[in-house]
């Protein structure tokens, strides 16, 4: 295969830096070398393949080549769950634990993506793409998570009504599990009552774990409180990108934890 007029095709980028092609083929699924699809051929830029070989050789260019959020992010964007995998399965291989893939790797690529959609240099319906990746990789990398031995009790998560982001809900689950806890996800967008509700059903000791990002949405949060103390007494967690501080209790919340893991800590005392 000959290169574009804009670009080279792998064959090509192979040839040059005396790989196999399916060697640069992975370089390119996991981000590791920028490239952009031309129906359905990949082509790289020949810039990006000169950045690429400023190294000594291609393996220590892989080694120096961008964070993994990058990476992730980056495939991602391109709506790759198979790259977006096998970024995930490098970081691993290097030596990160599944709770630092979350915090380090999927964490970070999500918010710069969030930050692109708010300056308005992705439309919604790629940042949906994105999330629709990062979660279907999160449940590949959920079981990873399930510790042996006795549950140290159950927490239900979820985000209140008109709160969307429920892959920080999905996180928090998987790292509170890890960590001994049961946790049941109900998700994004759940209106007071049916939270309350699910609370109620899952028992007299259950702890209710709520997420929420944006701010407009605190008074959905405070309302699902109100919903849940009516139904009898509940330790209550709130967490998310909408707190300032940790000021729990202006919205009737027991306990403020920035991410999954401060808010097993501070259960498990």
């Amino acid at each position: 295969m000959t290169s574009s007029g804009s670009g080279l095709s792998l064959r090509e980028c192979a040839e040059r830096l005396g790989v196999h092609y399916m060697t640069v083929y992975r370089y390119v699924r996991t981000g590791m070398l920028p490239a952009r699809k031309d129906r359905s051929t990949w082509v790289v830029d020949a810039a990006a393949l000169t950045a690429f070989r400023s190294a000594d050789t291609p393996r220590a260019s892989a080694r120096n080549a961008a964070p993994w959020d990058v990476r992730f992010r980056e495939v991602c964007m391109r709506g790759d769950d198979l790259g977006a995998w096998r970024v995930v399965e490098s970081a691993l291989a290097g030596g990160m634990s599944p709770e630092q893939v979350y915090l380090g790797v999927i964490s970070p690529a999500l918010r710069a993506v969030g930050d692109l959609w708010a300056e308005g240099v992705v439309g919604v319906a790629q940042e949906h793409a994105v999330t629709g990746v990062a979660l279907r990789t999160i449940g590949r990398l959920g079981p990873l998570f399930r510790s042996p031995g006795r549950r140290k009790g159950t927490i239900l998560l979820a985000a209140p009504q008109g709160e969307r982001h429920g892959v920080g809900v999905a996180m928090t689950a998987d790292l509170l599990r890890s960590r001994g806890w049961e946790a049941i996800d109900l998700g994004a967008d759940l209106p007071a009552s049916d939270i309350a509700d699910a609370a109620v059903a899952a028992g007299d000791d259950v702890i209710v774990g709520l997420s929420v990002t944006v701010p407009e949405h605190l008074d959905a949060a405070e309302e699902t409180i109100a919903a849940i103390r009516e139904r009898g007494p509940r330790t209550i967690v709130v967490g998310g990108a909408a707190f300032r501080d940790d000021d729990a209790g202006s919205i009737g919340a027991d306990i403020w934890a920035p991410d999954g893991l401060r808010a097993a800590d501070l259960l498990a005392r």
